[in-house]
């Protein structure tokens, strides 16, 4: 453990955020994969989401080429951000997402990506598409963006299921097992199923 001395004027304030982010990357991930410090910083928001297994994600994906990319669960779009500035050669990304809230912040993201991607590269063609949909419509999603893809296949397809940090750490979501909240667990809160009044009767 790295420990601080708050009364060492030369420890500056970036370092000790640092190193509290580390602990906290450390301790919510099992991972047998070097931690990645640089590709986390890049990619993940500390402030509500760690994509604690960016490594593993990048290593499965690391031998193939990816032209057309489906990501089923975007979430805050840490693991797309890598996967795309990892693969130049890609063409076609789709990213699902059924949580309103992940869903902006990672449409905000992944369009900043494709700008600069190919405002710095001439050759890039990449053309991204974000959906606040279910991956259960991943046929009729591909279909929309374009008809081959359900012919020839997509490269790769990521599918990261479960409840990600930025859903469990807000009480208000109704997620959190650990804060004082309402009980409703619903990904999208517009969707029309039992809400705490009748999940208690």
């Amino acid at each position: 453990k790295k420990k601080l001395n708050r009364k060492d004027n030369s420890v500056s304030s970036s370092s000790i955020r640092r190193v509290l982010t580390d602990s906290l990357v450390k301790r919510r991930t099992r991972s047998d994969i070097k931690f990645d410090e640089d590709s986390f910083r890049q990619f993940g928001d500390t402030g509500t989401h760690i994509p604690v297994m960016v490594g593993e994600v990048l290593e499965v994906f690391d031998s193939r080429k990816l032209y057309s990319f489906v990501d089923c669960t975007l979430g805050a779009a840490g693991h797309s951000s890598a996967i795309i500035q990892a693969h130049p050669e890609m063409q076609t990304y789709v990213g699902l997402d059924c949580d309103p809230v992940a869903h902006e912040k990672a449409k905000t993201k992944i369009d900043m990506i494709q700008t600069a991607t190919n405002s710095c590269d001439s050759t890039s063609d990449l053309k991204t598409h974000t959906f606040l949909r279910n991956f259960k419509n991943i046929g009729t999603t591909l279909s929309e963006v374009d008809e081959k893809l359900l012919i020839s296949g997509v490269d790769g397809i990521l599918m990261d299921l479960g409840m990600s940090s930025m859903q469990v750490n807000n009480a208000n979501r109704g997620f959190s097992v650990l804060c004082d909240g309402p009980l409703d667990m619903r990904m999208d809160p517009q969707i029309n199923i039992l809400k705490e009044e009748k999940l208690v009767c």
